[in-house]
């Protein structure tokens, strides 16, 4: 198959200058489109060439206007937001008069079709809504506009995420929502890649949905984090050009392209970013033996380098103004390296140092990642009534290197051969194959019922292969060490249908579904004779349920249940061994999927526009929850037994969480909003299974605010901060840990199309993991920081001007455009 290409966010506040409130407030123009298609009443053959105008309904001036296509469609792009009257003439034919109105809410109207006879069409009204802000909110959906975030600039998607509220990212980038696992999507469907492989600057808005309906994937414990990248459908040319430099080394660059005209838009995209910084980790551990007690102390200092570029070219083809088609395709190439100098110190049972050893811990990781996305939208004439489908598919292939050596000395500084040096490199890779098809449709059955149904199939391919030569002393040769190789083949099939029904009796809604899943899972170790695993599940049912009620003064009422899995992921399943001094950590090919039971009940309330509260009260009991388990065990490395304190996920009996979040937007005063989130959590977790009375359970608690003020001079301040509580695990805990962003925007030009940002991330460079595990014959402290301060001067410069005659060709028939020669912006 041709490979071809697509991919590519607190607690502190700011107080504003006096002369704040004196600046008038700068409102960015926003544009949508509207269409429709003219029939006879009589006959239903279209009717071309009449005349169609757009009048501003506040004194009825026109504002464009264009001849019926041969089709009987007409279509009106970019026409700013506000009341329209659309007027319809043509000779034999009553003048017909239809009222719309675009909006944030509705920018993309299809007036359906207008049959021409001599009954007058009635009017229609749409409520008319203020410019989008940075974070919207609904009772069952959270949308974050990472346009409007200044932090993330010339960053990834990781530091996207740590700016969104509810949303929680650990120093390697594990992302957390309400102390669980979210499954992260990219325009609504799985990928290959991931955070730290997307950049923040192809990135138009995050969507949280917390307890998902069926018609999303069941996976994903604690919902859905669903990134939207940009898609730029403006008329005429347009684009946008990025750059920008980095405090710890490094940059950034960026460029969009977009032309638009009438039936077709181009695309293009193209972001590059490299980062070096500093990377610090300590573990100390008290081995507890039956006679002795003996201490480890053990230090890594280096560096991390991430190089990547992301490139992507769409193309939508407006058949007409009911079916769309479209293509994009994206190439995603990166190296990723980790250099560590390890230095360990053996400690007596009084913490004198006894000997210690010195050496290297790098690893190399080369990816590129390929796919390809087509999809295709039938719109009926019908407000809401559509079908669309779509196919994806990802290829990602890699290539993984390794060093590792360790050599002991007395405290004299003489080499020891006991403990026994160590020498050994790894090379491998492997790759990843992930196929998405998916059909869904909507059916407004009438004004108060919808009626949603779908089908969808995934299948994912892994292959990895990586072996770990290790040196042998006595001889001085490299031979294979099968404790750290693997040959894994993995292969996970997943078919999924779906069917809801939503309705509404007054202010009282409801809707109801039900999500048909089924999966198949085949793994094979193919450097092991015969180790190989087979697991299906012919079909899980997860049902959802939705009851809401609207009370008058913009409030509502929400109780939701709905059921949700979370399966293994590959790595999660590879049972080769990671290996660093004496610590080592692998995958577990028995781990099986955990299935939640999630319930919440949400309140939300609007005053005035204004000022927003969501308060969500939710309990979620799983079965089989997957946790990372601790033991001391001993591993033959390169032929030389060595103890260890071995990490792997399994599978624990229960892991019961119940909890309250509440969020608040607040606009202070004209151009300064505060949005605040705080979830509150206590969470249990009974391991029996593996080990007597093996449990654990704690209160825990997460908050982050976001201020976002517009100063005088064209300048915009935001500073988030956020802080996590210790996090309760089945073997210890997790330290509580906090930081702080902020950044400052300049907009220059007279359509402000020149902006220059500063952000300073991590202010006090307090980022980092400290965690505490104790098992039977160790207890452990581990740190690890990363150069997580930074200080970012990001450029980007808008241009483009909006012209829907641009290609059209001379001769032959020709829609007249009124209202001017374009617009600027």
């Amino acid at each position: 198959m041709q490979k071809i290409v697509l991919l590519c966010l607190g607690m502190t506040l700011s107080f504003l200058s006096f002369t704040y409130a004196q600046q008038p407030a700068h409102k960015q123009a926003e544009n949508g489109s509207l269409y429709g298609k003219l029939i006879d009443a009589q006959t239903n053959n279209p009717v071309e060439y009449a005349s169609v105008a757009l009048l501003r309904a506040a004194d009825s001036s026109i504002a464009t206007g264009m001849l019926s296509k041969p089709n009987g469609d007409f279509s009106f792009p970019e026409v700013a937001y506000g009341k329209y009257i659309i007027k319809v003439n043509f000779i034999g034919y009553v003048t017909v008069y239809k009222t719309i109105t675009l909006s944030a809410k509705n920018n993309n109207a299809d007036v359906g079709n207008i049959k021409l006879s001599a009954n007058v069409k009635a009017l229609n009204t749409v409520e008319v809504v203020g410019e989008k802000p940075a974070y919207t909110m609904a009772i069952d959906k959270r949308v974050f506009n990472v346009d409007k975030n200044l932090s993330s600039v010339g960053g990834t998607a990781t530091d996207v995420l740590k700016q969104v509220p509810s949303v929680n990212v650990d120093i390697d980038g594990n992302v957390s929502v309400r102390n669980g696992s979210p499954t992260i999507f990219v325009d609504g469907r799985p990928t290959t890649l991931t955070l730290d492989q997307i950049p923040a600057d192809a990135i138009a808005s995050i969507e949280v949905v917390t307890n998902p309906s069926a018609k999303y994937d069941a996976e994903g414990v604690s919902g859905i984090l669903n990134i939207v990248l940009k898609k730029n459908r403006k008329a005429g040319i347009n684009g946008q050009i990025n750059g920008g430099l980095s405090s710890i080394g490094g940059g950034n660059a960026g460029v969009d392209l977009s032309i638009r005209q009438e039936k077709f838009n181009l695309s293009l995209s193209y972001n590059l970013r490299s980062r070096q910084g500093d990377a610090y980790s300590t573990l100390f551990r008290k081995n507890i033996g039956t006679d002795t007690t003996t201490y480890l102390d053990q230090i890594n200092k280096g560096d991390n380098g991430r190089k990547f570029q992301f490139a992507r070219v769409g193309f939508d083809w407006f058949m007409d103004n009911r079916n769309t088609f479209s293509i994009s395709q994206g190439l995603m190439a990166g190296d990723f390296n980790n250099n560590s100098a390890l230095t360990l110190y053996d400690l007596d049972e009084n913490k004198n140092r006894v000997d210690y050893g010195t050496g290297i811990d790098n690893d190399y990781h080369n990816f590129r990642n390929y796919s390809t996305q087509v999809g295709y939208k039938h719109t009926f004439a019908r407000q809401g009534h559509e079908l669309t489908a779509d196919f994806n598919y990802n290829y990602a292939k890699s290539k993984d290197e390794s060093d590792y050596s360790l050599q002991y000395y007395t405290m004299g500084h003489e080499a020891i051969d006991n403990p026994v040096p160590q020498m050994r490199y790894g090379r491998g890779g492997g790759n990843t194959t992930y196929i998405t098809g998916q059909m869904d449709y909507v059916n407004p059955l009438t004004d108060k019922s919808k009626l949603e149904a779908g089908l969808r199939t995934t299948t994912r391919t892994f292959n990895n292969k990586f072996n770990t030569m290790g040196k042998d002393f006595s001889s001085g040769d490299f031979v294979l060490d099968s404790s750290l190789s693997n040959d894994y083949h993995y292969t996970e099939t997943i078919n999924a249908a779906y069917a809801s029904y939503s309705g509404s009796i007054g202010n009282f809604g409801y809707q109801g579904g039900m999500r048909a899943e089924q999966s198949f899972y085949n793994g094979q170790m193919r450097s092991i004779a015969k180790n190989e695993y087979s697991i299906d599940y012919p079909v899980s049912l997860f049902p959802s349920l939705f009851l809401s009620q609207k009370f008058k003064g913009d409030h509502e009422l929400q109780l939701n249940y709905s059921r949700r899995v979370r399966r293994p992921w590959f790595r999660d399943l590879l049972p080769n061994y990671q290996y660093s001094a004496q610590s080592a950590s692998r995958g577990n090919p028995a781990l099986r999927p955990e299935f939640t039971n999630s319930f919440e009940l949400s309140y939300l309330k609007d005053f005035n526009r204004k000022h927003n509260v969501l308060v969500s009260l939710y309990f979620r009991n799983t079965q089989k929850a997957i946790t990372d388990y601790y033991t001391d065990t001993t591993l033959s490395i390169n032929g030389v037994t060595q103890k260890v304190v071995l990490t792997y996920p399994v599978n624990a009996d229960t892991r019961n969480a119940y909890g309250a979040e509440f969020t608040i937007r607040n606009q202070i005063a004209r151009g300064w909003d505060i949005t605040s989130n705080l979830n509150l959590a206590q969470t249990k977790i009974n391991a029996s299974n593996l080990q007597n009375n093996l449990s654990n359970q704690g209160f825990t608690w997460f908050g982050k605010v976001n201020s976002n003020t517009k100063l005088p001079y064209n300048l915009t301040l935001q500073i988030t901060g956020n802080y996590e509580s210790k996090q309760i695990l089945p073997q210890g805990e997790r330290a509580a840990q906090y930081s702080a962003d902020m950044a400052v925007k300049k907009e220059f030009l007279k359509n402000k199309s020149l902006a220059v940002s500063l952000a300073l991330n991590d202010i006090f460079n307090t980022d980092r993991n400290l965690s505490y595990t104790t098992t039977a014959y160790s207890e452990q402290e581990r740190y690890r920081k990363r150069q997580t301060r930074e200080l970012r001067l990001n450029v980007s410069w808008r241009f483009g001007k909006m012209d829907t005659q641009l290609f059209k060709r001379k001769g032959g028939k020709k829609e007249e455009q009124q209202g001017g020669n374009g617009e600027e912006f």
